[in-house]
């Protein structure tokens, strides 16, 4: 018998799990912007330092000593300074101003420009010549009392005075604390000293760099997430009102209720087909995101960007792991649905099964030394055992046992063993993946090829994974004409895996 309860008001209770909803959406969008944004400024921080550092460094002290009042701008000395600073600006383009200033000789507390990378000729924008004006901020605008505004030597930097970080660049260098707006746009500026052949800081080199498309990079790499995460939402919600509508139309009669569970049955299945197809293509959308954040995050691990901080490197090193782990998953939900709408192709055709796993082996090696874990390979060097399936599905079948038992088997263990061997049966090749891990409860041995299933002991080795390793394995082999079994003596006795495949 089929017993059932009234829900008493359901849109309510819809209203109250969206609402839930829209929170966690919030608070998961918040936190991935806010580290987007950090991850974004320390690498910005880490270039800028690393173009102020080398351009203070070309920079001669005894030229910029030469450098003290405002006729000075036609010594050889201001050129040589002016056309370096120049060379560096135009040679990366998001940068928006590049200047020298020093402490006032008469006022330390004071500051005075010294050089300026776009005043070569520092009258030029008050010129009636136009083939003369220089556009500083590239913005196709000449706005000489504004930010096309040139300097020459001994002109006064006032307000330097309000800002602490060009006082501190006298001792090492650093980047403003935050990315600042002013009529010039949203900047970073990095600060490096420029030192005499003593070591003493005789001016600072100061470097604006234009941080604008950062908001612009942030929205367009969480945009898919946000879409998928509302849409994902909404459906939820819609389909909480249908079941609950439902339900509360049909509960009043058992026989009735009993036939609408039939009827509901067989929609169940229509929108599991919906689910899979949906998953399909929300996975295929998640997957180029996914890969582009896990090449950029590669890029910036390999230096490509600049060095990185052990600071920033850690949470880039996070991302990095994060996003392999999820390709993973997507690359999971991938084949479950092509499974379950039975688009999954097997190219099949006779190989050897020997080396196969050996190959497979091989690869896996330095994963499995790193564990501390010792490979026992037992196949016979140069033996050749022929099957019949498709080489690259059996290939990732044995990849993903060895990964479990890698995942498994406790680290650094005394005596920690993978084996792996083949052998024949009747007219069928045996692969055999035993490992000396935690083992599984016989109990739980029957299920453990379900969908979404894991050992209950699988928090001892703080593994984490979806549970469809397995059961994907499972729907190959029998695609294939093949098994796939386990056998264990218990836990903490380790398992042992077996797929068998036809030799023709």
């Amino acid at each position: 018998m089929i017993s059932h309860r009234k829900i008493k008001n359901p849109v309510l209770s819809g209203f109250i799990v969206l609402s839930v909803s829209i929170v966690i959406v919030i608070f998961a969008s918040r936190v991935l912007y806010t580290q987007t944004v950090e991850l974004l400024t320390n690498n910005l921080r880490q270039r800028i330092l690393t173009i102020s550092i080398t351009a203070a460094a070309n920079i001669d002290s005894n030229d910029l000593a030469a450098l003290q009042t405002e006729t000075d701008w036609q010594k050889p000395e201001w050129a040589r300074v002016t056309t370096r600073l120049n060379k560096v600006k135009y040679s990366n383009e998001d940068i928006v101003f590049m200047y020298i200033f020093r402490k006032k000789a008469n006022d330390p507390n004071a500051m005075q420009f010294v050089a300026d990378a776009d005043s070569i000729d520092p009258y030029a924008n008050d010129s009636a010549d136009s083939t003369r004006f220089v556009d500083v901020n590239r913005d196709g605008l000449i706005e000489p009392d504004g930010p096309d505004k040139l300097q020459w030597p001994g002109q006064d930097y006032p307000e330097a005075v309000d800002i602490s970080e060009a006082f501190e660049a006298y001792d090492s260098p650093l980047t403003s604390r935050e990315l600042y707006t002013d009529a010039y746009g949203t900047v970073l500026t990095g600060y490096a000293p420029i030192k005499d052949d003593s070591g003493n800081t005789v001016a600072v080199l100061a470097t604006d760099i234009k941080a604008d498309d950062f908001f612009t990079i942030t929205r367009q790499t969480l945009q898919p997430f946000l879409i998928f995460i509302v849409f994902l939402t909404a459906v939820i919600f819609i389909l909480e009102i249908i079941i609950i509508y439902s339900w509360k139309k049909y509960a009043g009669s058992l026989e009735e209720l009993n036939t609408q569970i039939e009827v509901a049955n067989e929609k169940l299945k229509e929108l599991d087909q919906l689910k899979s197809e949906f998953l399909s293509l929300a996975t295929h959308q998640i997957r180029s995101p996914l890969t582009a954040i896990k090449g950029y995050a590669s890029l910036m691990l390999e230096g490509d960007y600049g060095a990185l901080s052990p600071r920033v490197k850690e949470p880039v090193d996070v991302i990095m792991k994060s996003t392999e782990n999820l390709i993973t998953i997507v690359g999971e939900f991938l084949d479950i649905s092509r499974i379950e709408q039975g688009r999954m192709i097997y190219n099949k055709e006779k190989f050897d099964m020997c080396a196969l796993v050996k190959e497979t082996a091989k690869n896996i090696l330095p994963n499995i030394e790193k564990a501390g874990i010792k490979l026992i390979d037992k196949i016979k060097p140069g033996s050749t055992c022929i099957a019949y399936g498709d080489k690259n599905k059996i290939q990732q079948i044995i990849g993903n046992l060895l990964d479990n038992s890698i995942k498994y088997t406790p680290k650094d263990e005394k005596d920690a063993f993978i084996e792996i061997s083949i052998d024949e049966v009747d007219d069928k090749v045996r692969v055999c993946v035993r490992d000396g891990g935690i083992g599984i409860d016989p109990a739980e041995v029957g299920k453990l090829f379900n969908k979404f299933v894991r050992t209950k002991d699988a928090h001892k080795t703080n593994v984490t994974g979806t549970g469809l390793g397995l059961y994907i394995a499972k729907k190959m082999m029998e695609a294939q004409g093949g098994t796939i079994s386990v056998s264990s003596q218990g836990q903490g006795k380790g398992s042992t895996f077996y797929i068998e495949l036809p030799k023709s």
